[in-house]
């Protein structure tokens, strides 16, 4: 049995910056739903950032825009996580609330493949890099440590720690692209008694990077320029047959590759 999961990562509805084409996220959006209804997927992960944030009352309107565009999907379980964009003006409540959907850290099933999500604190400011908050990573020990099952690791921000060389957000930043404790987080993951492939978005990359034997993906965003000059328009595919695991990025910045 093969199952199939669509994935989209940064949609940043909002307004254009200099590499991001804010105009152009539902339009894309619309694409990757149509895409998802009309094939052969058992589930949607969207890995936050949803939107470009402004201010409260804009961030609202900008996060209900894109809810509506999820709730046409027709018959497909759909998994939501919070990126930093997301909460920067708004709750987590709120945002629960705007999607219909959990954005807790959770474990579950996707057909016969266990997922977790965590969801550990993504706020961001310019004084104030990523770090965890009090009981983020015992959350995560306790979700990995409860099943030895192969497990997708599903998470905004990267736990990888990989370099962001040549990367147009975080070369000069790269404290805003990997957590503070990120020898901690590998650590836990390295000793969990499940396998994994962690997932990713918020770096605005296709990557790879395999640490302590876990494989760490990225997904471009969906309305990135920098790398192609216009919309990336990146949309993946995870299948999982047995004990391979597919990965396909379409789009203007392509990527395939097979793990184990």
């Amino acid at each position: 049995m093969v199952t199939r999961i669509a994935v989209i990562a940064d949609i940043h509805h909002g307004r254009d910056t200099a590499t991001k084409r804010g105009s152009a996220a539902l339009g894309l959006l619309d694409r990757f739903i149509e895409t998802v209804n009309a094939g052969n997927v058992d589930a949607v992960i969207d890995l936050g950032d949803r939107i470009s944030d402004e201010n409260a009352d804009r961030d609202r309107v900008l996060q209900q825009d894109v809810a509506a565009r999820f709730r046409r999907i027709d018959g497909k379980p759909r998994h939501h996580i919070l990126g930093n964009h997301d909460v920067a003006k708004l709750s987590l409540s709120e945002n629960t609330e705007l999607l219909d959907a959990p954005l807790e850290s959770r474990a579950t099933l996707i057909e016969d493949v266990r997922v977790v999500f965590w969801q550990p604190d993504v706020a961001i400011t310019l004084e104030r890099p990523l770090s965890l908050r009090p009981g983020d990573l015992g959350g995560l020990e306790t979700l990995l440590a409860a099943d030895d099952r192969p497990t997708l690791l599903v998470s905004h921000v990267p736990l990888s720690g990989h370099s962001q060389a040549g990367n147009y957000y975080f070369e000069r930043n790269p404290e805003f692209a990997a957590y503070a404790e990120t020898a901690d987080i590998r650590r836990v993951i390295a000793d969990a008694p499940c396998p994994v492939v962690a997932l990713a978005g918020h770096v605005h990359w296709n990557t790879l990077t395999t640490i302590d034997g876990t494989p760490h993906l990225t997904l471009q965003s969906l309305t990135e320029t920098f790398t192609c000059g216009q919309p990336a328009a990146s949309m993946a595919t995870i299948e999982i047959d047995g004990d391979e695991l597919r990965w396909t990025v379409e789009g203007l910045d392509r990527m395939s590759l097979t793990l184990p």
